[in-house]
C-alpha cells in the first residue's frame, strides 16, 4: 500500500490534493440498514487530517441525501459534500442544487408510494425514500427473490421512465429511481474541482469509489488525476484497494507522505 500512495503522489508532483471519496462500501462498510451506518472515528480523524493540511482538500460524493451524509461523516464544513449523485452540492462557501430537480419531487412521490406496496411483500427489502428520488435495496433478501423484486420495480416505474421524466440507477444490490437529468458523479467532481482550483491553484483530483456509480467520476479524473477502485464492481480505477479497510490502509499512507505544497 505505501508504493501505491508513493506512485499517487509521485503523480500529483506540486499540485495541490483533491480527495474526492464515495461513501457507503468505500468509507464505510455496507449495513442492511442505511441508518445503521456512521463514518468509524479512525477514518473521521484521517480525512480531518487531510482538511487541516494546507496542500489538500477533501470532498464526499455519494448517492445519499447531502444532509444525511453530512451528518454521518461528522466532517466539518471545510469539506465538500455532493449529495444525490452530485444533484446537491455544498462547499467552498457555495450551495448547488440542479434546477430541474424540483420538476419532478411529485413523480418521484407518487411511484415511491405504489413501489412502497409492492416491496413490502418481499421480507429483507426496503425502500428507502429521499424526497427527490426513490431506492430499493434488496442485499438481505434471498437470492430467490432478486429476480421478483427487480421485475417490481420495473413495473410500478416503467410508466414514469417511459415519459422521460425518471430514470433507473442500478448499484449493488439498490434499484434507485432519480430525476432524468443529464448529472452524475463526474459532474460533481468536475464542479468542486473548479472551485478548488479557481484561484488559479493547480490541482490533481483522487477519486475513490467501489460501485458503478462511481464509473462516471474515474472517467472524470483519468486525464488529470487518478481513480481508485475500492471493489470488483467497478471497471475503472488505475489503483485497486480492498474494501473500506483497504481504503482507511491507502488515505493513511497518503497522509504520511504528503508533503505541503511549494
Amino acid at each position: 500500500m505505501a508504493r501505491t500512495a508513493s506512485a499517487i503522489l509521485e503523480q500529483r508532483g506540486s499540485r495541490r490534493l483533491v480527495l474526492l471519496c464515495d461513501f457507503d462500501g468505500t468509507l464505510v462498510e455496507f449495513q442492511s440498514d442505511p441508518a445503521a451506518v456512521w463514518l468509524p472515528e479512525s477514518r473521521r480523524t484521517l480525512l480531518e487530517g487531510f482538511l487541516d493540511h494546507p496542500a489538500a482538500t477533501v470532498g464526499i460524493v455519494t448517492g445519499r441525501r447531502l444532509i444525511d451524509v453530512r451528518e454521518r461523516t461528522g466532517l466539518p464544513d471545510a469539506a465538500y459534500f455532493a449529495g444525490l449523485h452530485g444533484l446537491e452540492i455544498e462547499g467552498g462557501g457555495e450551495q448547488f442544487v440542479h434546477p430541474q430537480v424540483a420538476e419532478t419531487r411529485a413523480l418521484v412521490r407518487g411511484v415511491s408510494i405504489t413501489l412502497a406496496a409492492r416491496i413490502a411483500a418481499h421480507p429483507g427489502a426496503f425502500l428507502e425514500d429521499k424526497e427527490m428520488s426513490v431506492a430499493v435495496h434488496y442485499r438481505e433478501a434471498p437470492a430467490s427473490a432478486h429476480a421478483e423484486i427487480m421485475t417490481a420495480f420495473e413495473q410500478v416505474t416503467r410508466p414514469a421512465i417511459e415519459t422521460g421524466r425518471l430514470r433507473v440507477m442500478r448499484g449493488s444490490f439498490v434499484l434507485e429511481l432519480l430525476p432524468n437529468i443529464p448529472w452524475n458523479k463526474g459532474d460533481a467532481v468536475r464542479w468542486i474541482v473548479k472551485r478548488v482550483q479557481r484561484d488559479g491553484v493547480p490541482v490533481f483530483p483522487v477519486y475513490i469509489g467501489d460501485d458503478v456509480t462511481d464509473e462516471d467520476a474515474f472517467r472524470e479524473v483519468e486525464d488529470r488525476g487518478v481513480g481508485i477502485a475500492a471493489s470488483d464492481r467497478v471497471t475503472g480505477g488505475d489503483f485497486r484497494v480492498d474494501g473500506p479497510a483497504g481504503v482507511e490502509e491507502l488515505l493513511r499512507e497518503l497522509f504520511k507522505t504528503l508533503e505541503p505544497e511549494g
